[in-house]
């Protein structure tokens, strides 16, 4: 007699373990440095940890990343508002530059 067919199995009922990490440097087709990822527990655990390119994401470590990101984001903010204020300084004012050249007129 033959054996009935097991029902086909689901992808939803094949995952891997996976786990959240947060990247120390850029890894290439994850991420860059301070980003949180998930990734496959054996991903994390064979290659990422060994490799010191990453670190588990725990509560402690996602709130540092998280004031990391908020501390570069000011920054960046008073990057920007600096440039805007210099460029808004130098606004149609004309800058003459004297240099010698040939007799043609061009320049070295």
């Amino acid at each position: 007699m033959p054996r009935p067919r097991q029902a086909a199995s689901t992808a939803a009922e094949k995952r891997e373990p996976t786990m959240k990490v947060i990247l120390k440097q850029d890894v290439k087709n994850i991420g860059k440095k301070d980003e949180i990822h998930e990734v496959s527990d054996g991903y994390a655990r064979n290659f990422l940890f060994p490799r010191g390119l990453a670190a588990v994401a725990d509560a402690t470590a996602v709130n540092m990343a998280r004031s990391k990101e908020a501390a570069a984001d000011f920054h960046e903010a008073e990057n920007v508002a600096a440039a805007q204020k210099l460029a808004d300084q130098i606004r149609g004012k004309t800058v003459t530059v004297q240099s010698k050249g040939c007799a043609s007129g061009r320049w070295f």
